[in-house]
């Protein structure tokens, strides 16, 4: 029997889950529909999978199944405790797309959102269908957030500002201090929504966030999510630090409430730092993997501090992913007029990566 990427199990410590193989996922399509779909390197997962106390309090949750979720406060009372906020700075959401969504909409109406391009943009896609639409500012030369440049671009139509750090796609991140000042002088104007999802593979979390600046009173939102670095993205839980007055505003757009499963799990692994090594660990040899699959087709790579990895393929990035659809590997383009050549590979069970590297020579040596 075939086993998929589902069924890997996280081993703690710093050893690396293993996998007989990777099942195609039903919501993924080839350009060709009779290609199944072999490595899914779209989307940005955590393989290694939720921790141990996560899966026991999932597996528990089943007895509340049958009730509306009324146990966020043990959550937020935690997030309360670690970040040292006061509680009306602090709500949860489903899933940090629902919150920078809702957010960018809500903020953005009767103006514009500013933002680097390329970045992390689904709810600001979203926001465009909203009627919202956004202002670029392109990266600079050395592929990083602009950040004198964003400053610049700040008009009197700009209601936000948003920036992903690390950032989406390119993974690096910003200098911290650069980020502050940034932050600081920016929210004096309008709120900066900053996207932390990845934020505990930085060398430093504590002080690549801007969390502290929330705790100080700025105009500064936060974004974190359970579904990237602890493996939980099928639960959608993430969390919003903010003033007041913002968290106010989301909590108005909401329509909906958590679920009990996602609840339970993201209460008893927030923190843990024997499943985070792990989990961090494992994110790093599957970065280091497609590091050597780029270096053996002689491709241009950033080197990421997220899950994922952006690659100059050579050609364009359209044609590349068409070609690697029909051998079966799905990878994500962003928008950008200098990227219009890369493309993003994610993270994923080695026997994904295992095909990714012996599809991609095949891509880049076809024809047309």
């Amino acid at each position: 029997m075939e086993v998929s990427r589902r069924d890997t199990l996280p081993l703690l410590a710093t050893g690396l889950a293993a996998t007989a193989g990777g099942a195609a996922r039903a919501q993924y399509a080839a350009a060709d529909p009779a290609v199944p779909i072999k490595a899914h390197l779209g989307v940005t997962e955590n393989p290694f999978g939720p921790s141990p106390a996560a899966r026991l309090a999932i597996r528990h949750s089943v007895r509340d199944a049958a009730y509306y979720p009324h146990s966020e406060k043990p959550l937020l009372d935690r997030i309360v405790a670690r970040e040292g906020i006061r509680a009306e700075q602090v709500t949860l959401a489903s899933g940090s797309l629902d919150a920078l969504s809702h957010l960018s909409v809500g903020l953005g109406r009767g103006g514009r959102i500013l933002a680097p391009q390329p970045t992390y943009s689904t709810h600001l896609a979203y926001a465009a269908r909203q009627g919202v639409e956004t202002d670029w500012v392109p990266l600079g030369r050395d592929h990083q957030i602009d950040l004198a440049a964003m400053l610049a671009a700040i008009g009197p139509q700009t209601r936000l500002v948003y920036l992903c750090n690390p950032n989406n796609p390119t993974g690096l991140l910003l200098d911290p201090a650069a980020l502050h000042a940034f932050c600081i002088e920016a929210s004096k104007r309008v709120p900066v929504m900053i996207d932390e999802a990845y934020f505990e593979l930085a060398p430093d979390p504590l002080r690549h966030s801007v969390a502290n600046l929330v705790r100080e009173g700025h105009d500064v939102i936060v974004a974190r999510t359970f579904s990237k670095v602890y493996g939980l993205a099928g639960f959608r839980i993430a969390y919003i630090l903010a003033q007041p007055e913002r968290v106010r505003l989301l909590k108005s757009l909401v329509t909906t409430s958590r679920n009990q499963a996602g609840l339970a799990a993201a209460t008893v692994c927030l923190g843990d730092a024997a499943y985070l090594a792990g989990a961090i660990a494992y994110l790093k040899d599957c970065r280091s993997r497609i590091y050597r699959i780029a270096e053996d087709n002689k491709l241009v790579f950033l080197p990421s501090e997220g899950t994922f990895v952006y690659l100059n393929c050579g050609m364009p990035g359209k044609d590349m992913q068409a070609r690697l659809a029909r051998l079966g590997v799905e990878v994500r383009l962003f928008e950008g007029a200098a990227y219009a050549n890369w493309i993003r590979i994610g993270t994923a069970i080695p026997a994904e990566l295992a095909h990714f590297a012996a599809a991609l020579p095949k891509a880049l040596a076809a024809a047309g």
